[in-house]
């Protein structure tokens, strides 16, 4: 028996978690499945980190551009919070398979979540503020020049302060 078969009746022995681990089995992508399988966590924030992203730009946009053209700063707030409770129910989920027991465990991970992208909030709002009110630069690339430094810190955080030993 070759290494690909071998492989692949290996890849049919391990265990399907979730909806990522299906597609990853479809015909054509199951050639990736071992770069899959070892990085799937990383994979999967950077897909939903993407996803978060765009909610946060596609809010932000809305609010700050016609008919709303709110407050650049009111919108950047705004758009940051739809976001951050986008990246906690994905993180949980997908991301980091978070198991709590209890409402008390769940809150409490909710606001370690939290509190860590409200730092990192404070790194986008000043560095928005800065870059488009100070260094008169366009909003939308204030808010994606922030967004890289946000993304960053925000894997950490979620990492190993918020879902630390609490998943499978």
């Amino acid at each position: 028996m070759g290494k690909t078969a071998k492989k692949s009746i290996q890849m049919e022995e391990e265990q399907v978690h979730d909806i990522f681990d299906r597609i990853m089995r479809l015909p054509g992508l199951r050639l990736m499945w071992p770069f899959y399988h070892k990085f799937k966590g990383q994979l999967l924030y950077l897909f939903f980190g993407v996803l978060t992203t765009l909610v946060n730009l596609v809010v932000f946009y809305l609010l700050t551009e016609r008919p709303c053209q709110i407050n650049v700063t009111a919108g950047n707030v705004i758009s940051i919070i739809l976001a951050i409770l986008f990246a906690y129910v994905t993180n949980k989920i997908w991301v980091f398979s978070s198991k709590t027991k209890g409402f008390r465990e769940l809150s409490a991970e909710f606001f370690r979540f939290v509190g860590g992208r409200m730092s990192t909030m404070v790194i986008e709002v000043g560095g928005v503020y800065l870059i488009y009110n100070v260094m008169g630069q366009p909003k939308m690339a204030a808010k994606l020049v922030t967004q890289v430094i946000v993304i960053i810190g925000n894997y950490f955080i979620s990492k190993f302060l918020v879902f630390r030993g609490n998943s499978d």
